[in-house]
């Protein structure tokens, strides 16, 4: 009953949304991408949603602790980007990216806080069980759930990219994990943006979906002890936040120069003359074949 109500409530309000007079809440797109002015009526909204059903829940299943925190900490950074976009009608957000990394790490901490309790940390492999001491554990596992929310957030760029992904680690951890109200919730509530985010998109999750469902990726793989597929699941993760740092780092290095036509990598394909449908489908496949693997790896 959960599930179908947070659908239907996801659905409706996408469809209020959709069909509301927001024009003014759109975020600008790059000229440099395919039917940018088209992308830029998208109204950015769906972390939005994706939160406030997640809370309703949360409250409603007594579920309100520090991993909720951790959550809404990743939440509230997003939402702030998303309104300096909206606002400034610029890619210019309230907070810089040292200030961004700053707040993530704080709001990771306080859920590793609670999560280690002070104590070393146990990597629970199939055979065996890997421990790392806790001053190598803590910035460990912070730049796990960092990393994994910003790559999440880089990869959301093309429609249905990003939530097609995202959606295909959900039904991995119910499959590995079993049932799980938490991630039956935000796959009702993700099957509703998907319906208003395919091509072509009037709804986009923006900066706080992103960064939250990729908190929640990372801290839910924690829970289940199944940290180590992240980047084997997230394989398409891996693969934007590289080409990310490879195009930085060689555009310093070589004064100027770009490996990639643009950065992240789905940008550098859509340059190249390939559809997003073939974008989205390949990221989409590509996650379903590495969630298979890594079942098969942990079962």
């Amino acid at each position: 009953m959960t599930i179908l109500l947070s659908f239907f409530i996801s659905t409706l309000a996408f469809y209020l949304i959709r069909k509301g007079n927001f024009s003014k809440f759109t975020q600008p797109q790059r000229e440099i991408i395919k039917n940018a002015k088209a992308k830029a009526k998208a109204i950015p909204c769906g972390g939005i949603i994706f939160f406030l059903v997640f809370s309703f829940y949360s409250v409603y299943a007594e579920k309100i602790n520090y991993q909720y925190l951790t959550l809404f900490g990743f939440f509230l950074i997003g939402l702030i980007d998303d309104l300096g976009k909206v606002i400034k009608k610029s890619h210019i957000s309230f907070v810089n990216g040292k200030e961004r990394i700053i707040l993530e790490a704080t709001f990771a901490t306080i859920f590793l806080y609670f999560f280690l309790k002070g104590n070393n940390y146990q990597m629970v492999f199939k055979n065996f069980t890997l421990i790392i001491p806790l001053v190598i554990a803590l910035p460990m596992l912070v730049f796990l759930i960092i990393g994994t929310a910003n790559a999440v957030n880089l990869t959301d760029g093309q429609d249905g990219l990003a939530g097609k992904t995202i959606l295909v680690h959900l039904f991995f951890l119910l499959a590995v994990c079993g049932s799980n109200d938490s991630v039956l919730v935000l796959i009702a509530t993700l099957l509703a943006f998907l319906l208003f985010n395919a091509k072509p998109a009037t709804i986009y999750m923006g900066d706080s979906g992103s960064l939250f469902l990729g908190a929640f990726l990372a801290i839910s793989f924690l829970n289940a002890k199944i940290e180590y597929l992240l980047p084997l699941t997230g394989l398409v993760f891996v693969v934007e936040t590289l080409s990310v740092i490879i195009q930085v780092t060689y555009f310093k290095v070589t004064k100027g120069k770009r490996i990639f036509k643009m950065a992240p990598f789905h940008h550098h394909l859509e340059l190249s003359n390939i559809s997003e449908e073939k974008i989205t489908n390949l990221a989409f496949i590509t996650t379903i074949i590495t969630c298979f693997v890594a079942y098969f790896l942990v079962k």
